[in-house]
C-alpha cells in the first residue's frame, strides 16, 4: 500500500510541475503532456484495480 501512495505523490507532483510550467510558458505541450500522464494513470488504476479485485474473489 505505501507503494501505491508513494506513486500517487509522485504522479500528483509531476501533474502539478506540469501545470506550473504551462502557467509560466503558455506552452500546449504541457498540458497535452497533462492528458497524457492522466490517462496513463487511469488505465494503470482500472488494471491494478482489476488484478485486486481478482485476487480478492479468487483467494475467498
Amino acid at each position: 500500500m505505501i507503494f501505491l501512495r508513494l506513486a500517487g505523490i509522485l504522479i500528483l507532483i509531476g501533474i502539478i510541475v506540469l501545470a506550473i510550467f504551462y502557467i509560466v510558458t503558455k506552452n500546449k505541450k504541457y498540458l497535452q503532456l497533462i492528458r497524457l500522464v492522466l490517462n496513463y494513470v487511469i488505465y494503470a488504476s482500472v488494471i491494478i484495480l482489476l488484478i485486486y479485485f481478482l485476487f480478492r474473489i479468487i483467494h475467498t
